[in-house]
């Protein structure tokens, strides 16, 4: 098994979730997601790994992040540079890593490529739920500032989709994608308290437990995803939220229904 981390100040992490893990053979690699060229970048992390195992099962897309920003921003720059921050790393990112791995995906086994997405955005399937509101007098909308966030994630469905029919007869393997919702990582807790209250009538309304996720729950899904007898799941989106339904609610008037 080979586990990433982003920067040096993140191995100390790393190195405590490996031990952890009741596993004979795992490495770390420093792997920059946003990077095509120089040190650190995916193709390394991908070679590092075909090195010390000669082939590779399975790969698990996880990495992502967030940078809030207004559409109508006024500081040009400072949107551009967390637009090419996020999006270099939830989707360029992943599409590189995933290209340098095809060439060491295992003849063994069926291999499997997770994509890690978000329950942040309104699937087909949902507009019934949407249009329920809307007769309730309130809209189902994505919350503000979530513009850059909520596209990488429509970008990486997109990637699911396309991959599940082009690789899995050249590559012999399967692409699905697993959407969390609001997880308890160190990150979400460590939010400020006005971000905890945009998610907290979200949690509130969540049918299986007003509560987030933990982290294990969503790794048990991955884990499940990745054994061989699944091979007949792919281009699935799976969402592992409890059904939460991750809106941002607004008032309806009637000028606008």
């Amino acid at each position: 098994m080979t586990t990433d981390y982003s920067k040096v100040t993140a191995k100390a992490n790393s190195d405590k979730v490996l031990r952890s893990l009741d596993l004979s053979r795992i490495i770390a690699v420093e792997t920059e997601l946003s990077r095509k060229q120089g040190p650190q970048r995916p193709a390394d992390s991908v070679a590092n790994s075909a090195k010390a195992f000669s082939k590779t099962d399975g790969l698990v897309n996880s990495a992502g992040i967030n940078r809030p920003a207004l559409l109508d921003d006024a500081d040009d720059d400072s949107v551009e540079r967390l637009w090419l921050d996020a999006t270099h790393t939830n989707f360029r990112g992943l599409y590189f890593l995933t290209r340098a791995a095809l060439k060491h995906l295992s003849r063994d086994i069926l291999p499997n490529i997770k994509i890690g997405s978000s329950v942040l955005r309104t699937p087909a399937q949902r507009w019934a739920r949407v249009c329920l509101r809307l007769r309730k007098g309130k809209q189902g909308r994505l919350p503000p500032e979530s513009g850059i966030y909520a596209g990488s994630t429509g970008v990486m469905e997109a990637y699911t989709q396309c991959w599940a029919t082009e690789l899995p007869r050249r590559y012999g393997c399967t692409v699905k994608v697993v959407a969390p919702g609001p997880v308890a990582t160190g990150a979400v807790l460590a939010a400020p308290p006005e971000s905890m209250d945009i998610l907290r009538p979200m949690i509130d309304e969540t049918p299986v437990t007003a509560r987030l996720a933990a982290p294990e729950g969503v790794a048990w899904v991955v884990a499940m995803l990745c054994e061989d007898n699944v091979g007949c799941i792919n281009g699935a989106y799976l969402p592992v939220s409890g059904d939460c339904n991750f809106r941002w609610r607004v008032p309806l008037t009637m000028g606008q229904m």
